[in-house]
Order: C-alpha cells, then structure tokens, then sequence
C-alpha cells in the first residue's frame, strides 16, 4: 500500500539561463555604447573589447543574482501537499 508524503510545491528559477540572459544583454550594451562614443584618439584601440568584457561580466554577475534572489523569494511562497508516491 502506498503511503502519503507530505511534499514541496514551488518554482525554482534555472540560474544558468538569467546568467546567460544577463551577459547578452550587458555584451549588447557595450556594443551600442561602442558605437555612440567619440571617434577620437583620446580613446584607446580596445575600448570596445574592454566594454564588451565589463558589461557582460558585470550583467552575467546581475542576472545569476536575480536568480538567487528570485529562488529566495520563491522558497518562501512554497505551498505544501500530500502526494502518493506510485511504484511500479
């Protein structure tokens, strides 16, 4: 006979995916900043690749930390249940 468990009920974020997600969004806005800045020799050559590898660091730092936060929130909101495992 199957016996009742009491089990967890919530969504967990992937944090793989919101890292991702940051980092592209932080590479994109380098780029459109590479773009927009002055054309000068005040500049250095790499200013571009410095910025790409900033702001996606810096945007794949933010999104893990939406993640984690995110995860947070969500173990909080978690609902509980009586389940019937089945074997077969």
């Amino acid at each position: 006979m199957a016996k009742d468990e009491e089990v967890e009920i919530r969504r967990a974020p992937k944090i793989f995916p919101w890292m991702l997600t940051g980092g592209v969004a932080g590479i994109l806005l380098a780029l459109v900043m590479g773009m927009f800045s002055p054309a000068d020799d005040s500049l250095p050559a790499n200013f571009v690749g410095l910025l790409v590898i900033s702001f996606g660091a810096l945007g794949l730092g933010l999104g893990a930390l939406f993640a984690i936060v995110y995860d947070l929130i969500s173990s909080r909101r978690a609902r509980r249940a009586i389940a019937n495992r089945v074997t077969e």
